[in-house]
């Protein structure tokens, strides 16, 4: 056999090797591929009844529940307002002013926790000032009537904040008295401890409210609620109730008694309950 012949024949051999491996390969991949896709097309796991469990039934309620709340918080802003012919001048007799008024608030037992600055603001006073001309028709320039400043205002207010049960109207009355010449209307409110103390003891009330609707719906088609999907809470509006002083009798205590009242507040919840 001559040499030429020989090679041809190594190559034919190297090329069937490679063709037997390549076919191979192409077996596992596909022995593979088979199994992945067998893998995908398995069903979902039942929960053991023979039911899916994304497809068991449901119903959709709206819990409720309400109750009637006392504001425990109250704020007053009580202000002071000064005039003078300097900004300086103003400033410090307002600065003098309100520490009085201040003064006479501590004396009845408020604390400097109790007490903030809401305002301060010193500004120029403008009046219109008219230059002594000659009638004369029309009117030079220098006639025309011009803003002129004629003084400084220093305005302070603190916000005082106590217990809605504390006697507001003497609070206005001693500071009046001390000084104050801007008192606003007093704000109830509920504090933020007394709010997380109403939302805890209405969500349970308003879920069971949802559930008791479920279970007559459930009752209905002859099936029972099974479980929760899920729950979505709505949050509470807490009022705030403002009371002015209208009525009030200049330099002493309002002729109208100032109390918060009550108000309502409801919670509302939405819940999805599986049945079965």
């Amino acid at each position: 056999m001559s040499y030429q012949n020989m090679k041809n024949n190594r190559n034919l051999v190297l090329i069937a090797g490679i063709l037997a491996i390549g076919l191979v390969a192409a077996s596992i991949l596909g022995g593979q591929s088979m199994t992945t896709a067998a893998a995908q097309q398995q069903p979902t796991q039942n929960n053991g009844n023979g039911n899916n469990n994304n497809s068991k039934p449901t119903v959709s309620t709206t819990g409720t529940a309400s109750t009637n709340v006392t504001p425990d918080k109250v704020s007053v802003t009580i202000g002071v307002e000064t005039n003078s012919t300097t900004a300086a001048e103003a400033a410090a007799a307002n600065a003098k002013l309100m520490q009085k008024v201040i003064d006479a608030l501590k004396a009845l037992g408020i604390t400097d926790s109790q007490i903030a600055t809401s305002y301060y603001s010193i500004f120029p006073v403008y009046d219109t000032v008219s230059p002594v001309c000659i009638e004369i028709y029309p009117q030079p320039p220098e006639c025309k009537p011009k803003s002129e400043i004629t003084g400084y205002r220093a305005v302070n207010s603190v916000t005082v904040t106590v217990d809605a049960s504390s006697d507001v109207g003497k609070i206005i009355d001693t500071a009046v008295g001390a000084g104050a010449n801007n008192v606003n209307g007093a704000y109830f409110f509920i504090s933020d401890a007394k709010q997380q103390e109403i939302r805890d003891s209405l969500i349970e009330k308003a879920i069971d409210n949802a559930r008791n609707r479920a279970d007559k719906a459930a009752s209905a088609v002859d099936t029972n609620v099974t479980g929760v999907q899920s729950i979505s809470l709505n949050d509470i509006y807490f009022p705030v109730i403002y009371k002015d002083f209208a009525n009030a009798a200049v330099g002493g205590a309002p002729t109208t008694p100032i109390v918060p009242g009550q108000q309502q507040v409801t919670l509302n919840v939405q819940v999805v309950f599986t049945m079965g």
